[in-house]
């Protein structure tokens, strides 16, 4: 005959938690001062340790306090502290907040060392238009050879790539002549392809002087406009779009030094 005996348990809540929400948390401790006592959850006795360490400070004959780590709920996914070696009555001293090396900036690898480590690429500035090229393709030849390309110069600039209108762009200009870059003259047939065959770019060549720019109003599509309808009643062959070869704007440019107005020479 089996006999089945029920025996009463005894089962405290956190007083905080009841509180706070209402909700019912089993007490692992128990705060006492004076004649008051609350019964506390693991999470409430390390909170009202903190407190009142803070607060009052630790006495001198307390023990040392026990180490807290942070470990995971697996079924609810919460952080719960964890205490080592706290018993229910330890009176809520805080403990030692632990930090791992991971965590400390000092004791883990510095993110900027390995790009310190790095070599620095030279860097080429690609003034006016590559015969032959287009913009895009001239400057990926060049970073295919190993070099960036940039628009105003720095401490890795090594050379300046001079095609047909580089005279107009006087900020690269500047920049190349106060830090005494070679110069590379583009505009030589062939020099530019050699160079991207060989993989590397030398400069020799004289730096060309910048164009002052006139105060002729117009805009470059009109500009060009004009160019066009010079051309042809000169004689001259032109694409009714795309880019004017570059001996017809020289000879536009020299027909229009007789009059009053000078207009700088166009890309």
């Amino acid at each position: 005959m089996r006999k089945t005996v029920l025996i009463p348990v005894h089962k405290s809540f956190c007083d905080a938690h009841i509180a706070k929400d209402g909700s019912e948390v089993e007490a692992t401790a128990t705060l006492s001062l004076g004649s008051f006592a609350w019964d506390l959850c693991l999470e409430h006795d390390v909170v009202f340790g903190r407190y009142l360490t803070d607060a009052l400070g630790v006495p001198a004959d307390a023990p040392a306090a026990p180490m807290v780590t942070e470990q995971n709920d697996a079924d609810s996914g919460d952080q719960t502290p964890a205490v080592e070696g706290r018993t229910p009555d330890s009176g809520g001293l805080a403990p030692t907040v632990s930090v791992s090396a991971q965590d400390d900036p000092q004791d883990g690898d510095d993110p900027a060392e390995g790009e310190q480590g790095e070599p620095v690429r030279p860097s080429v500035m690609v003034s006016g238009e590559v015969p032959r090229y287009a913009i895009d393709e001239a400057r990926q030849a060049v970073r295919n050879c190993g070099y960036d390309v940039v628009g105003r110069a720095d401490d890795s600039t090594v050379l300046i790539i001079c095609g047909e209108g580089a005279e107009r762009n006087a900020t690269k200009l500047a920049d190349a002549r106060e830090r005494d870059l070679p110069c590379m003259d583009a505009t030589t047939p062939g020099h530019f392809k050699s160079a991207v065959r060989s993989g590397e770019f030398t400069g020799g060549d004289p730096l060309p002087e910048p164009v002052k720019i006139g105060r002729s109003g117009l805009s470059e599509r009109e500009r060009n406009r004009l160019v066009r309808s010079w051309a042809r009643d000169n004689g001259y062959k032109v694409p009714e779009k795309g880019r004017i070869p570059m001996h017809v704007r020289h000879a536009y440019e020299l027909s229009r030094q007789t009059e009053p107005v000078r207009e700088a020479v166009a890309a």
